[in-house]
């Protein structure tokens, strides 16, 4: 068969959508819109980013098949008894040992070990869902490397010095509590 008769490959598109009301400053989408959205073929999971759990347990009631991932680290362990299959972390990207070792535990409904793990990294994952997520996490980025300048770097907003100060208190709570379980 030559390369023109053989059949052409379909690129299929997955999506995500992500509510991500708390961060972003706009109103949640409706439940309803979001388990219409599931129902289309292209969408593999859904981005669910608040502090309500209680969304995610309404979309497993409706469609257990659904896969939720969490988008605030804060309530990672919450929202996986809610029924969330995993989560994107910011805070993953710092630490990433802790976060992967505590959705291992919450995938194994090991929930004590799984919440001294989120208590640990309280501190810091509480930056997750701040207005100006993302340059915190930069920074704290920069101090976990080193690199505190590079850290700062961003085309966002710049960071207060309050805010500066705030970040690195927190980075260095979070890093001291994770020594302890040795999860660095």
């Amino acid at each position: 068969m030559s390369l023109l008769q053989q059949p052409q490959k379909r690129h299929t598109t997955t999506i995500m959508p992500y509510n991500n009301p708390d961060a972003a400053g706009y109103h949640a989408l409706s439940t309803d819109i979001l388990i219409k959205l599931a129902a289309l073929p292209e969408v593999t999971a859904l981005k669910i980013s608040t502090t309500d759990v209680s969304t995610i347990e309404t979309l497993m009631l409706e469609n257990k098949d659904l896969k939720i991932l969490a988008g605030v680290d804060s309530v990672t362990v919450h929202a996986g008894l809610a029924g969330a299959c995993g989560g994107i972390t910011g805070v993953g990207t710092i630490f990433p040992k802790a976060s992967i070792t505590m959705q291992e535990y919450v995938l194994k409904g090991e929930w004590a070990e799984a919440n001294k793990i989120s208590q640990a990294m309280n501190s810091i994952s509480y930056l997750d869902a701040q207005p100006l997520l993302m340059e915190c996490l930069k920074f704290a980025m920069g101090i976990h490397h080193n690199d505190t300048d590079g850290g700062l770097r961003t085309l966002g907003k710049k960071l207060t010095q309050e805010q500066i100060d705030d970040v690195r208190a927190r980075y260095f709570l979070a890093k001291e509590r994770l020594e302890v379980l040795d999860l660095i």
